[in-house]
């Protein structure tokens, strides 16, 4: 699909920082203008959905989360856009 690769090749998602985190923790990413919807959802390791960002601005951004919103443990963390998963990375949240 001519579509999704090319917006595989403009999106972006990074690692968050830092990682492991005990309080807050960082997620940047980067949206193309043309696309409409993008999500940020975080699952545990079982596959869970546990949380889910609507990403509403443009171009580069980043959402901070915050640990007393979660467990600890791992969790991966998918960057949807129109329907697409960009990309999915891990996170480590350590007890305080």
């Amino acid at each position: 699909n001519i579509g999704e690769s090319k917006i595989k090749e403009t999106a972006y998602l990074g690692q968050n920082l830092p990682n492991p985190f005990s309080q807050i923790t960082s997620i940047s990413y980067f949206i193309p203008e043309k696309n409409t919807n993008s999500v940020l959802l975080i699952f545990d390791m079982n596959g869970k959905l546990i949380k889910s960002y609507s990403l509403n601005s443009k171009g580069e951004g980043h959402l901070e989360i915050e640990a007393n919103r979660l467990q600890a443990g791992m969790y991966l963390y998918t960057l949807l856009i129109d329907g697409i998963e960009i990309d999915t990375k891990r996170m480590i949240l350590t007890d305080n």
